[in-house]
């Protein structure tokens, strides 16, 4: 079987889409949120970094360590921010920020 690359020609389609005022909010929502998911995990691993450079075993530092590392779910992290568990977000724009942050620094 050829791939695309090896195909003479390649083919695509343009859509142009009028979503309504209501699929607008949500469409918002989503990005929104996913956007959010990004900023946080990367604010979770500032902090992380910042945390593990204390060389000094203080119960409180590996506390907050252990507290952030779990939180780099994001599952565990729309339990710790509750506005995350919104009905109308998508459950993929969750997993495509985390994913889309493993991508971009890993």
């Amino acid at each position: 079987m050829k791939t695309m690359a090896q195909l003479s020609y390649h083919y695509g389609l343009k859509v142009r889409i009028y979503p309504s005022s209501q699929q607008k909010a949500m469409i918002k929502l989503n990005s929104d949120i996913a956007r959010t998911v990004y900023n946080k995990l990367i604010a979770i691993d500032k902090e992380l970094y910042q945390l593990k450079k204390v060389k000094l075993p203080l119960d409180t530092v590996i506390d907050r360590i252990k507290e952030l590392e779990k939180r780099k779910n994001p599952k565990e992290l729309a339990n710790h921010y509750r506005y995350m568990l919104n009905k109308n977000i998508d459950s993929l724009a969750l997993a495509n920020a985390k994913q889309n942050y493993n991508k971009a620094w890993k």
